[in-house]
Formats: C-alpha cells, structure tokens, sequence
C-alpha cells in the first residue's frame, strides 16, 4: 500500500511540474483584487501575482483548518479531563465502599430455584392453549 502511495504521489507531482511548466507565464502575471460594496467606494490590491495568490490562498485554508479542528480538539481536551476527574471520583468512592464490612443483616437471603419438571411444562401446554 506504501509503495502504491508513493507512486501516486510522484506522478501528481510530475503532473503538477508540468502544468506549472507549460502555464508559466499566466502564473507569473499580475493579478489585481477588487471589492465592491454598494455604499463603499471600490476597494482595489496592488498588483498580485497568480502564483501568490494561490499559494496565499492554500495557506490561508490550510491555517482556517487548523484553527477549526485545534478549537475542536481543545473542546474535545477540556471534556476529557472533566470525564476523567469524574472517573477518579467514582473510582474513589468505588474503593471506599469495598472496604466497608458486610453484615449479615445486609445480606439478602435466596430463595431456592424453581425446578422444572414435565409437571410444570404439561401445565404451561395446557395453560397457553386454553
């Protein structure tokens, strides 16, 4: 499976040499932003480059990802520790209880187990089917 990735990674690199290779002067031209609100006055970058933006673009999204799934991690963090303090409680108050003596007075007494017969069985026939 490694040697699989690997080969599909050096071929979207190659492609991707290629593309930058054979599209080399549109990657170099200048590109200009503009915003337009309608109660602003148009807003306009300077000169960009295609390849800055693009690259300020991965990067921007690469750094919006990671902020939402690190806020996510934390909450996830903070939950796991709350989790675990829980726990340790329990887990104490679980230890406390097992070294409490048991009485006899505590103790619930068992009743004896039914025994089935062909008596028990004849007459649960019976009573089902009529």
């Amino acid at each position: 499976m490694k040697a699989v990735k690997w080969v599909v990674l050096l071929l979207l690199m190659v492609l991707l040499i290629v593309f930058l290779f054979q599209n080399y002067e549109a990657f170099l031209s200048a590109t200009t932003l503009e915003l337009r609100l309608p109660a602003l006055p148009p807003l306009a970058s300077k000169p960009i480059p295609l390849y800055g933006l693009i690259l300020g673009s991965v990067f921007g999204g690469g750094f919006m990802t990671a902020l939402y799934l690190g806020l996510g991690n934390f909450r996830l963090r903070r939950k796991l520790s709350s989790v675990r303090r829980q726990n340790d409680s329990l887990q104490e108050e679980l230890n406390s209880l097992r070294n409490l003596p048991i009485t006899e007075a505590d103790v619930p007494t068992s009743q004896p187990e039914e025994t089935v017969g062909n008596d028990s069985v004849e007459g649960a026939e019976e009573a089902n089917s009529g």
